[in-house]
């Protein structure tokens, strides 16, 4: 009903030039079909900006309808394992789609594109990028993060504790003590339009800096917390993350 084709490594942004390959790169019709049956897309939510505007230029373009669904990856993934029909499946890691092939539930997986990790933390608290790595060690800053194993971000933040504890011995043991698992419940009150957990969990002062894929900083919780700080992290403690594309 569709195939995929090879995709260039790029930085996703929505608006671009890029976005607009990205679609015509992954969401390609077969020649065609009785009907315009929706296309069924499970995302990242990272990815919830850039493939909510590419499903509409896809929409535009096909006439074919799109139905997206987003959430941490791992969730996304085993929503597929119980039965749920998807036919595009773009985690912001390359384990779960691996797994879905494995599994004989893909075709196919491909590699279609790379975030960054960054820190975020409100305005007044110092963050820049060459003070990342103090803050991030500061114990008086309570640090969210997500769940690794169902988000991608959470296990690329364990990879992250681990570069910098290879630097300065007994700092991942502190990290992993210190960190706060972001979930629903802590935000004890009804999100506003727009927001998400991080963004209201440091609007509320519950947690002083977060570990966020740099385009979701950038994108979305910069829109949320106007003076957000935000900073990329040195070379030498960068890790992943590579996203995946199933189908």
């Amino acid at each position: 009903r569709y195939r995929l084709l090879p995709a260039w490594h790029i930085s996703v942004r929505p608006g671009t030039w890029m976005g607009r390959l990205l679609a015509a790169l992954l969401l390609v019709p077969a020649a065609a079909w009785a009907q315009p049956e929706p296309l069924r897309l499970f995302g990242a939510g990272s990815l919830r900006e850039v493939l909510t505007e590419i499903a509409a230029a896809y929409t535009r373009e096909t006439g074919r309808p799109v139905q997206t669904a987003f959430g941490f990856s791992g969730l996304m993934r085993e929503r597929i394992e119980r039965g749920e029909g998807a036919d595009l499946f773009a985690s912001a890691d390359m384990g779960h789609p691996q797994r879905l092939l494995q599994d004989g539930r893909a075709r196919r997986v491909v590699l279609f594109t790379r975030n960054a990790l960054c820190l975020v933390a409100p305005g007044g608290t110092g963050l820049t990028e060459s003070a990342a790595v103090d803050r991030l060690m500061d114990p008086a800053l309570p640090l969210g993060v997500f769940p690794a194993v169902q988000d991608p971000v959470g296990d690329y933040t364990l990879e992250l504790f681990r570069a910098v504890g290879a630097q300065h011995p007994g700092a991942e043991a502190a990290l992993r003590a210190r960190a706060i698992v972001i979930n629903e419940a802590m935000v004890g009150r009804p999100l506003a339009q727009g927001e998400d957990w991080a963004g209201a969990l440091l609007r509320d002062g519950k947690v002083r800096m977060h570990v966020s894929y740099c385009s979701t900083a950038r994108s979305r919780l910069a829109q949320q917390l106007p003076g957000l700080e935000i900073a990329s992290l040195p070379g030498d403690i960068s890790v992943g993350p590579a996203y995946g594309l199933a189908g």
